[in-house]
C-alpha cells in the first residue's frame, strides 16, 4: 500500500477511537441520568441499557481489528504515533457535541503534536 493509504488508515484509527470515547461519554451521561445513584455498580447497570455504551463496545473493537490489520504491514514505531491523533480529535469533538471549553493554548498544544507527527513521518 502507498504511504498515503497507511497514513489514512492511521489516521482513521484515531479517528475511530475519539468515536469510540465520544459514545461512552454519551452513554455514561445517559446512565447518569437514569441512575439515582452515583454509585459505581448503580451507573454500571444504567450504562449497560445504553446504546451508546454498545456502540462504544463495538466501535473499539472494530478498531482493535483494524489496528492488528495495520500492524501487520506498518511497524508499530511507524503506526504508533498517530494514535496521538486520537488525543486531538477526542478534545474537539467533546467542544463541538458537549460543549466543553477549549482553551488557545490546546491548540497551541495540537499544533505542536502535529508538527511533531510530521517530524516522525517524515
Amino acid at each position: 500500500m502507498s504511504s498515503v493509504t497507511n497514513a489514512l488508515l492511521l489516521v482513521c484509527v484515531a479517528f475511530l477511537l475519539a468515536v469510540g470515547q465520544l459514545l461512552l461519554k454519551a452513554g455514561v451521561q445517559t446512565a447518569s441520568a437514569m441512575s439515582h445513584k452515583a454509585t459505581l455498580p448503580a451507573l454500571g447497570l444504567s450504562l449497560v441499557v445504553t446504546w451508546q455504551f454498545w456502540t462504544a463496545i463495538m466501535v473499539s473493537g472494530f478498531v482493535v481489528l483494524l489496528w492488528a490489520w495495520i500492524l501487520t504491514f506498518i511497524p508499530l514505531s511507524k503506526a504508533y504515533p498517530f494514535v496521538v491523533l486520537a488525543f486531538v480529535f477526542t478534545a474537539i469533538f467533546e467542544s463541538v457535541f458537549f460543549g466543553g471549553q477549549t482553551p488557545v493554548k490546546f491548540f497551541v498544544g495540537c499544533s505542536l503534536i502535529l508538527v511533531g507527527l510530521l517530524v516522525i513521518v517524515k
